[in-house]
């Protein structure tokens, strides 16, 4: 068995790589059942049928990282109402 431990404490670029591995030796008869995969990866059976299901229906990028944005909600206060808030001599208290 490969030592894979527990795969959400991968980088997402990790668990990447595990997913196209595992995918990879099932695709080229490596191992010829989810469960053998499953034993032989230490991932979960479901988890396997899962990343093959997507990979026959979408290819490698269903496999691939997600991206995640940095980008926070929406702008809670307009730009004119930021501009007002920090003219010098506006009513803010100031902190410390």
């Amino acid at each position: 068995m490969i030592e894979v431990g527990d795969a959400r404490r991968l980088s997402p670029a990790a668990q990447e790589v595990v997913r196209l591995r595992v995918v990879a030796a099932f695709e080229w008869g490596r191992v010829c059942t989810y469960r053998q995969a499953a034993e032989v990866f230490g991932v979960s059976e479901r988890s396997m049928g899962a990343w093959w299901r997507k990979y026959r229906a979408v290819g490698r990028e269903a496999l691939a990282a997600p991206v995640k944005s940095r980008t926070g909600p929406g702008e809670l206060i307009g730009s004119e109402d930021r501009a007002v808030l920090f003219q010098p001599g506006s009513s803010v208290r100031q902190l410390g």
